[in-house]
């Protein structure tokens, strides 16, 4: 186990340099992002703390805890499509389990990703199916059972279901009315929850040797396919939770709710440097590439109606490129020839 735990250390050691300069280079494109904002939308009281935490429950209701899950699973080396499907999902099966019982509506809701996590590790770790054509089916698959399932959104009436409508600290930090969204602080405790497990536990060594070099991984007696399906259920587990979140704070559960939420998960994972091959980023990354993904998002709510919210896309879509071409191996050894 010490031999295993050495030869671990080394793989992570070789890409710590490269971890080290893409979060430090996301973090500076945050800082600076938050800078310029609060300069030029300085009227609209950007770096006030209540819009922090308009960003902040934007993030922690939206789709910024399936960044999260999708993080595991890119670092695994695999990809995960369907999470927006589970994100709305778990939503309406709550909602509809609810009205029967709401504590075992809010338990069908979560099972729905753990399930999910289940057939997808069953599929690309067993059958050895591509993780790209499993979850794209499962993705299909899931649409499919919210349509069957609900023809019209689903109300939330039950004030147990309605749990992520609470506000705790009221009144206790000035700026910020009303006190802080639960769902914030459900935010915070899953990013450093997370973060520890990626970073300080076993688990964690072997999920970056397993993405960064499979097949050396094997050699070193690490379970591949186990540390991969763990991964997948992770991933599985916090979109349904997402979902359930999102439904109980909004009272409703909307079919088409979690729509591209997988692409803005994936993008946010790209900007915070996580590299899609696997193997190499840090969840500190993500949370940042989340903060910056909704900070954009917000801005647009400050333009002018004449100016299109579709250049929200492009400038994602650019963003996500220049983070990837940073990763790459051409940009990296052009960097080392400058320097030498």
């Amino acid at each position: 186990m010490e031999k295993e735990r050495k030869a671990l250390s080394a793989v992570r050691t070789d890409k710590a340099v490269f971890k080290k300069m893409a979060l430090n280079k996301t973090f500076l494109a945050f800082l600076l992002l938050c800078i310029l904002s609060g300069l030029i939308f300085r009227d609209k009281h950007f770096l006030s703390l209540e819009n922090a935490m308009n960003i902040l429950l934007k993030a922690s209701k939206n789709g910024g805890l399936l960044a999260l899950g999708m993080t595991f699973v890119i670092l695994s080396g695999e990809i995960d499509l369907y999470v927006g499907a589970v994100f709305a999902l778990s939503g309406v099966v709550m909602g509809l389990v609810g009205e029967v019982n709401p504590f075992l509506g809010i338990f069908a809701g979560i099972m729905v990703g753990v399930l999910t996590g289940a057939m997808i590790s069953f599929l690309v770790c067993k059958m050895r199916i591509s993780s790209w054509i499993a979850s794209l089916s499962m993705l299909f698959a899931l649409r499919g059972m919210v349509q069957i399932l609900a023809k019209k959104s689903v109300a939330i009436k039950d004030p147990v279901l309605l749990f992520a409508k609470a506000k705790l600290f009221s009144n206790l930090i000035p700026g910020v009315t009303g006190g802080i969204s639960v769902l914030i602080v459900f935010f915070f405790v899953f990013f450093f929850l997370c973060r520890y497990l990626a970073e300080n536990t076993k688990f964690g060594m072997r999920l970056y040797a397993s993405g960064g070099n499979e097949e050396a991984a094997k050699l070193m007696g690490i379970q591949v396919k186990k540390i991969k399906s763990i991964a997948f259920f992770l991933s599985g587990f916090i979109a349904a939770l997402s979902g359930v979140f999102l439904a109980s704070s909004s009272g409703s559960a909307t079919l088409s709710a979690g729509n591209l939420y997988e692409t803005y998960a994936i993008a946010m994972c790209a900007i915070g440097g996580i590299q899609l091959s696997g193997g190499q980023g840090k969840f500190s990354g993500t949370f940042f590439g989340i903060l910056i993904y909704y900070i954009i998002n917000t801005l647009f709510t400050y333009l002018p109606s004449s100016i299109s919210v579709h250049w929200q896309s492009i400038i994602m879509g650019i963003l996500v490129i220049l983070s990837v071409a940073m990763q790459s191996e051409i940009f990296h050894q052009k960097k080392l020839e400058r320097r030498k």
